[in-house]
């Protein structure tokens, strides 16, 4: 049996809902508009891998690294000593990004950038904003194929994308590959809004799993799910 990244926190039912963890093994894919809780959702199971004894390598293109740790503990999630035992490798992607020339070379560079890859999980928020510039459907095969090949390690990735930054061939060749497919979205019920993520596909999923998962962020606590059904 492939070994299950644990999430688990005290007083919280999210690894429940995703069936008990991740399995090794998983290509993830969160999907979803800008604001719909991508990011958090990340952030979350970072702090659940890590807690779990877990090791990450984080990749953002929205945050600094002090922005990333600031960004933790309003939710409570306490990592600069992860950090500062290589437990939890924070790479920051967000200053290239904001270059006058934009980089066309991203896909390659992760290719290439094997340390990226050490840790038990790897996390890229966001993955659409990374590779945009320069993927088409050939570099999208040879890097989800390499992707393939570094959770076929017993390790797992997890991609987060706005669809619109992708032409819909390339998104199809990503999600062809993923065996957790998940899209994050925010829904009005009466006055109130609730974050949303809804599970599309789970291949390896090591339990039974919720379809739809109803989250809401506070600070100082974080991620929380929220416990009334969502219809």
């Amino acid at each position: 049996m492939a070994r299950i990244f644990s999430v688990q926190l005290a007083n919280d039912e999210f690894h429940k809902k995703l069936g008990g963890g991740i399995p090794a093994g998983t290509i993830g894919l969160i999907k979803g508009g800008h604001g719909s809780g991508k990011s958090i959702v990340c952030q979350r199971i970072t702090y659940g891998l890590l807690k779990n004894d877990v090791s990450v390598t984080y990749i953002s293109t929205q945050l600094t690294t002090i922005d990333f740790i600031k960004q933790m503990s309003s939710l409570g999630y306490d990592i600069a000593r992860d950090i500062i035992r290589k437990r939890l490798m924070f790479i920051p992607v967000y200053p290239l990004l904001q270059e006058p020339k934009k980089r066309m070379d991203y896909s390659e560079k992760l290719m290439n950038a094997r340390q990226l890859f050490e840790n038990d999980v790897i996390i890229i928020d966001c993955f659409s904003s990374l590779i945009k510039f320069d993927i088409d459907p050939n570099s999208a095969i040879r890097l989800m194929g390499f992707f393939k090949r570094i959770s076929a390690l017993g390790k797992a990735i997890i991609l987060t994308a706005l669809e619109e930054e992708l032409e819909r061939r390339i998104t199809e060749e990503v999600e062809s590959v993923c065996s957790f497919i998940a899209e994050t979205t925010i829904k009005k019920f009466g006055t109130d809004l609730k974050n949303i993520m809804i599970i599309k596909k789970y291949n390896l999923a090591a339990g039974q799993y919720s379809k739809q998962i109803a989250f809401r962020v506070e600070p100082k606590i974080g991620f929380v799910v929220e416990i009334a059904a969502v219809a």
